[in-house]
């Protein structure tokens, strides 16, 4: 019997157990109680830091629905731990319309979890969400709310551009971070003068113990996690847009695993997009909108338009490892990011960025093997095979027209990464434009940023 099939026979059920809202002058903390029979319970908590109007208008009902939807993408993080076979809803009700899409969502988005542990989640049954007899029954809101926009930032490259976007059209947004990074808290003051929303969770100590146990562990759609706090903060802070900042990119997998394909930025996807909008507006808040301003965009051009901004060029970090504080250059984060922004920056500008030029290290090698598709992709939400060949194609067709040496890493592609002599794919990926959702009056902040770009870098 397998690691797997141990937890999954000794904890058979996984409970949603409860969740309460306190509330106080300032801030309303939600607090959600899960548990594994027979010896295992958790109880997270979630803080929404400066709240004051308008929460006190919303009815209790569709309140407490969105804060029970947010208990539900939390109990991922945990149900983890044992991937139990059945998650028994005691807090609230769903719908089989909504158990299918939650089991869907539960599938699609803990796809790396399961390649990593080697879970075969392929059974019809592997899962079964199963709300209990008779529990409360919530609704959602259907009363008009402000018109004006939440613009959920993490600190990286992506969520500063729409910033950036957000900043020069004029239109009124309010930065909303999650654990607030430093980068973030200094994009957010950079762009807008409002009060930030902040909001506040940490994982239980007692999962983490878990982990040290060898229990099971693994990555969960953060992005989907994001989504649902969202649609919380709509109602707790009175806005009617939810906007995010996931590009084309993300639709692009990892691996196939047991005849699935396994995309570690699954919920960043324009699937899952496509998908919460309509379950937004269908079971949580009738007058919203969720949609991401630069999903038409590949990372190599959003690494183009972000070279327009300059002014963002210190405040940003997407680095995987040192998070907020600096850049690694070691880690598939910062070389895809380096890679997408070099045919559009100076060097120097660059370099000052990553504290060195990322094409004279040889740990940028393997790394790059990995993101132009020689070995399997990273799972880290990094530019897809087609664009890391096209930047590096850019990146040597401007060395060599200026008659400048190749660097190192610069040399080994020429040797050995097929493709990256021509830039016929470059000009095609440059001048795409994608599927999206967004509003006409946002897509105009968009289209005509796209529009100004000047010339390669100089």
């Amino acid at each position: 019997m397998t690691r797997v099939q141990e937890l999954r026979s000794r904890y058979p059920v996984f409970h949603y157990e409860r969740f309460e809202l306190e509330r106080s002058s300032s801030s309303v903390t939600a607090r959600f109680r899960f548990s594994i029979p027979p010896d295992i319970a958790f109880a997270p908590e979630v803080i929404f830091e400066s709240v004051e109007e308008p929460w006190h208008k919303i009815p209790e009902e569709s309140l407490h629905n969105a804060v029970f939807h947010l208990g539900l993408i939390e109990s991922f993080s945990y149900w983890k731990a044992t991937a139990s076979p059945v998650i028994e809803v005691h807090a609230g009700s769903l719908s089989q319309e909504q158990i299918s899409w939650w089991e869907d969502l539960l599938t699609h988005g803990m796809g790396e979890f399961f390649y990593r542990n080697q879970i075969d989640f392929t059974p019809e049954h592997f899962v079964k969400i199963a709300p209990k007899a008779n529990p409360a029954r919530y609704e959602p809101y259907s009363r008009e709310l402000p018109r004006r926009s939440l613009l959920t930032i993490g600190g990286g490259r992506d969520s500063a551009l729409a910033a950036a976007l957000l900043r020069d059209s004029g239109h009124p947004f309010t930065c909303m971070m999650l654990n607030p990074s430093s980068a973030g808290q200094k994009i957010a003051r950079h762009v807008s003068a409002s009060v930030p929303v902040i909001i506040r969770r940490a994982i239980r100590a007692e999962l983490l113990e878990l982990n040290r146990k060898g229990y099971l562990n693994g990555h969960t759609p953060f992005s989907a996690y994001l989504a649902f706090l969202g649609a919380a903060c709509l109602l707790l802070y009175g806005y009617s847009d939810l906007i995010v900042a996931n590009e084309r990119s993300s639709d692009e997998g990892n691996v196939h695993y047991r005849g699935r394909e396994i995309n570690h930025q699954y919920s960043k996807s324009f699937r899952f997009e496509n998908q919460f909008d309509e379950y937004l507006r269908r079971f949580l808040v009738t007058g919203g909108r969720y949609f991401s301003i630069v999903r038409p965009l590949y990372e190599l051009q959003i690494g183009k338009l972000f070279s327009n901004f300059p002014d963002f060029f210190e405040l940003f970090k997407s680095c995987n490892r040192n998070r907020s504080d600096s850049w690694c250059g070691q880690c598939p984060k910062c070389v895809s990011v380096f890679l997408t922004m070099y045919p559009f920056v100076p060097t120097g500008a660059l370099s000052k960025i990553f504290g060195r030029d990322l094409f004279y290290s040889e740990e940028t090698i393997p790394i790059l093997r990995e993101l132009a598709g020689l070995e399997i992709k990273p799972f880290e939400c990094v530019a897809t095979t087609n664009e890391i060949i096209a930047a590096l194609a850019l990146a040597i067709a401007e060395l060599r027209k200026n008659s400048q040496p190749l660097p190192p890493v610069l040399q080994y592609a020429v040797r050995y990464i097929p493709g990256v002599n021509e830039t016929v794919a470059a000009s095609v990926l440059l001048t795409g434009y994608g599927p999206h959702r967004i509003p006409q009056e946002f897509e105009n902040f968009l289209t005509t940023a796209l529009r100004s770009i000047g010339e390669k870098r100089s």
